[in-house]
């Protein structure tokens, strides 16, 4: 196993599992969960011995499709940017099944449910291993008919099949842009791949074959088809499945699915997937210099606290979460835009961990509450439920940006590059720092600290539901320091091997943290983690009436935080006002110039005309029709001879 020859088996155990599941053990379920459970767990110890053993980079290639000069490969892809996507995948995943067992043990589809989970795994891990942007994009279009089968897998109740179709249809908008993207990349590097024998679209020689083209194949920097071009279009794909702004309206209502997949898709891993994208292509995202990495650093500061906003207000407690997590993919798109796309992935690794727990630890709640997700039902929930209260706090502190957690060190480093490269950036992500310490402890004390509001007695999870929570605490409180400069940045230099960060090279230590941190990109996101978190404290503990202030005399802008700022109402409108000019060009150009033109006029009347000529010939007498064939035999045997 300390190969990397064989890693591509990584992706191939829950793929295993899904399939003697599907069609062999799913009415057994002790057998569907062992199995689904213990493909991920192999491949987590598979995974670990890769990180363990193997340094560098190593890739493998066989042919996939192949017609005429056009050819495709499939392969696996292994260095430490792969190594560190299947460690994260396969641990939250592991995690998350083991979850399940728990949270679904009186589910009528639990077996199914197991099914989907490895297929959706199997589904992530090829696209993490993928050799090239082609297969990429294969394994992306099956990550996304997983999740809309998890999405919807309570399809009898109408929200969860509106819920899964919205996120189908919403992630084709970007996977549009993104194959377009890759269409127009191919056009102008194929003979690049032809002439190289090299894998086609390779991660490898992206930059190398891009440059060529801009060089030999007339592949423009800038301008309507262009390098830029063909970045914002494959940026729609990363958009879309990482729920960027206007692409993110599919994310909440994706909380009708089961919590797990919350977790697991919604947290960890399918959201990450947008990131993970836009990290492999950043070399040739970064060739303009500007045009396309700006738009992507806005896209995702304006996504974090927009996203933000919303989560003030909202008191369903796994869409309070959802929007949350729109917010922090907007912190690592704008890292990456802002050219460090190792912090991108370090925060992205980092909040993977302390999201699937908040999740994960929402969803212990709503079980503990009876299937209650209202947090204005819930309060005091710390004394009945210890362990998911901890844990939940635990995420809640980490991802606020408490000094020292895993959330405290990526996300200020996000901020700190923003100060460094675009100091609009920087106020919006201290801004949105701020609101994160807000909500976060408005839903920690609305559901734990208090007094019980809801009518059933509430109770602890069973073993199987607090074990993943008590496991995904751990990383959320000491990941962080493995990429802090108290450690020398390990982590960034760990999977910086396709691109070079200056933070990962700079100085580190207690007395270059201490410094960093009296600088304003240090002190300050500190202090809006004070304010939002006594800000929290007064009104949901100590009673303050700055809730009703808003409700009064904010009102507009309360119900528009609550109403997700009618987002979805545009689009709705938009859509109604589509539909009506396409219904009325149907009745303009169908009914009016096909149906009365065409076919009820010039079509109908001219075979009236024709038939009142031809009639005229149907006489009824034998002499004139043997006249007429005698006539056009003649014309024909002279138009033959005299030709």
């Amino acid at each position: 196993m300390q190969s990397p020859d064989n890693a591509w088996l990584i992706a191939i155990y829950p793929l295993i599992s899904a399939i003697l599941i599907m069609f062999f053990t799913h009415k057994s379920r002790v057998l569907s969960a062992s199995l689904s459970i213990g493909a991920v767990a192999i491949g987590l110890l598979h995974s670990i011995v890769l990180f363990l053993n193997f340094q560098g980079s190593y890739q493998i290639n066989m042919p996939w499709i192949k017609a005429g000069d056009f050819h495709l490969e499939i392969g696996c892809l292994v260095d430490s940017l792969t190594i560190s996507m299947l460690l994260t995948v396969n641990l939250v995943s592991m995690l998350v099944q083991i979850y399940t067992h728990g949270y679904m043990d009186e589910d009528e589809g639990y077996t199914r449910f197991y099914s989907y989970l490895s297929l959706f795994t199997f589904s992530m891990l090829g696209l993490v291993i993928a050799t090239n942007l082609f297969q990429m994009y294969f394994f992306w279009e099956l990550v996304g008919v997983c999740s809309f089968l998890l999405i919807g897998f309570w399809w009898y109740k109408p929200s969860a099949a509106h819920a899964c179709k919205k996120a189908f249809v919403v992630n084709r908008v970007g996977d549009a842009g993104f194959l377009l993207g890759l269409i127009l990349l191919y056009h102008f590097t194929k003979d690049f791949w032809s002439t190289e024998g090299a894998t086609t679209l390779g991660f490898d020689k992206l930059l190398e074959a891009t440059t060529w083209a801009i060089t030999n194949n007339g592949l423009l920097v800038t301008g309507l088809v262009s390098i830029s071009t063909i970045g914002i279009l494959i940026f729609m794909g990363a958009a879309a499945k990482s729920a960027q702004f206007p692409l993110h309206i599919w994310l909440p209502d994706a909380m009708e699915g089961p919590t797990p997949i919350s977790a697991l898709i919604h947290a960890a891993t399918m959201v990450a997937a947008g990131v993970y994208l836009v990290a492999r292509v950043f070399p040739i995202l970064s060739i303009d210099g500007s045009t396309a990495l700006n738009l992507i650093a806005w896209v995702g500061g304006i996504t974090a606290i927009f996203a933000a906003t919303i989560a003030f207000s909202q008191n369903d407690i796994k869409k309070a979460l959802a929007y949350s997590t729109c917010s922090q993919l907007g912190y690592m798109v704008m890292a990456a835009g802002l050219g460090a796309p190792v912090i991108a992935m370090f925060h992205l690794i980092t909040h993977a961990m302390f999201k699937a727990m908040l999740f994960l630890g929402s969803g212990s709640v709503i079980l503990g509450c009876h299937h209650e997700q209202d947090m204005n039902e819930m309060g005091g929930l710390r004394k009945h439920m210890p362990i998911t209260a901890i844990t939940f706090l635990i995420g809640t502190l980490s991802i606020a940006g408490f000094p020292m957690m895993s959330g405290f060190w990526s996300k200020d480093m996000i901020i700190a590059q923003a100060w460094e490269v675009n100091k609009g950036l920087f106020w919006i992500a201290t801004a949105t720092a701020l609101m994160t310490a807000f909500y976060m402890f408005r839903i920690y004390f609305k559901t734990f600290e208090g007094e019980y509001r809801g009518h059933e007695h509430p109770h602890e999870q069973p073993f199987s539901v607090t074990f993943p929570l008590m496991v995904l605490a751990v990383p959320s409180v000491i990941l962080g320091f493995w990429g802090s400069p108290l450690m020398g940045y390990q982590l960034q230099h760990y999977i910086d091997s396709h691109f070079h960060s200056h933070l990962a090279e700079g100085q580190s230590g207690w007395e270059f943290f201490l410094h960093e941190l009296s600088q304003p990109f240090g002190y300050l996101p500190f202090l809006a983690f004070l304010l939002g978190t006594l800000g929290a404290y007064l009104v949901y503990v100590k009673g303050m009436k700055l809730n009703e202030f808003f409700k009064k005399q904010l009102s507009v802008i309360y119900q528009a935080s609550l109403n997700k700022w009618y987002i979805d109402e545009i689009y709705n409108a938009i859509v109604a006002a589509l539909m009506f000019i396409f219904r009325w060009t149907y009745k303009i150009f169908e009914r009016i110039f096909i149906e009365g033109i065409i076919i009820n006029g010039i079509t109908w009347r001219g075979s009236e005309i024709l038939g009142d000529i031809l009639k005229v010939q149907q006489t009824g007498k034998i002499q004139s029709y043997a006249l007429i064939m005698i006539t056009a035999l003649g014309a024909t045997v002279a138009w033959v001879v005299f030709r």
